[in-house]
């Protein structure tokens, strides 16, 4: 991938991963609203993806599969996730917890060879902010959230226009609430996988508004009419890139894929904590 396009209304920058340093105060630049979105290359070498990727084809380990309609070898025709969303969850989070506490164990069996996954993304996300410490939230009852999901496109799949600001009101997040400053919320993913074609990220000029979302509404897409004039840019991470970005005050959504190979992605969300002191990831 060459230097992603630039435009006024989408502040982004470019790293490499042995340059993390350089961004020690990215987070404070997100917060401020000059900057938007931000491209780390190289955090897992290409060849390590290759070999991830191999054992999400192998269903090793077995991760949970969402949503549970089908067996593993099934399921690869459809869209579907490894692990399961707090906003896919049901209102007692009973299954939510359930999951997440395996999906920790399996997501380390999957880095069992390289860096733990989780122990990198708190490392980029402490240098991120500054120093802070970083944390995965827990309910009242110790248990934690999940830390990423694994999102699977086959081709022609998509995930649809939308806008993370407006999963808070989504009514399983009212303990995250009280934890962590959702309503700015950022999304990040390492791409493990690339289709042949498509698959993008796709962010556009458009930003939220209280006004775009009914009160206590959850709405899982946007009708694509609001970006229909928009003007648009779409970033394509190669596997071991990660990108942080403004999802939740810019609309976006995923192209596509073409091909025989699937997109694979991990991740999830990242806050500050109600009192500034610290940084929470969850998906």
């Amino acid at each position: 991938m060459g230097q992603v396009e630039q435009a006024d209304w989408f502040r982004f920058c470019t790293v490499d991963f042995s340059q993390l340093d350089s961004l020690e105060r990215c987070l404070g630049e997100f917060a401020r609203r000059t900057l938007d979105g931000v491209l780390i290359r190289q955090v897992y070498p290409a060849e390590y993806m290759r070999e991830i990727s191999a054992r999400i084809e192998r269903h090793d380990p077995p991760f949970y599969i969402f949503p549970q309609t089908t067996p593993p070898a099934a399921a690869r025709k459809h869209k579907h996730l490894y692990g399961i969303t707090l906003v896919a969850a049901d209102r007692s989070l009973s299954e939510y917890f359930r999951v997440a506490e395996g999906f920790r164990a399996h997501c380390r069996e999957l880095f069992r060879d390289g860096v733990d996954y989780e122990e990198r993304m708190r490392h980029i996300f402490s240098v991120l902010g500054g120093g802070r410490p970083v944390s995965l939230p827990r309910n009242p009852d110790g248990q934690g959230y999940m830390p990423a999901t694994i999102r699977i496109l086959p081709a022609g799949t998509t995930i649809d226009l939308h806008c993370d600001n407006n999963l808070s009101h989504h009514p399983t997040y009212a303990h995250l609430k009280t934890v962590c400053d959702v309503s700015n919320q950022l999304s990040f993913f390492l791409t493990i996988n690339t289709p042949g074609a498509g698959g993008e990220l796709v962010v556009y000029e458009r930003r939220w508004s209280h006004n775009d979302d009914a009160p206590s509404e959850y709405v899982v897409s946007k009708d694509s009419s609001m970006v229909e004039d928009c003007e648009w840019i779409s970033i394509k991470p190669q596997p071991g890139d990660m990108i942080l970005f403004a999802g939740g005050r810019i609309y976006h959504r995923v192209a596509a894929a073409q091909g025989s190979r699937p997109r694979y992605t991990i991740g999830g969300f990242l806050a500050n904590g109600l009192d500034g002191k610290a940084l929470y990831y969850w998906s």
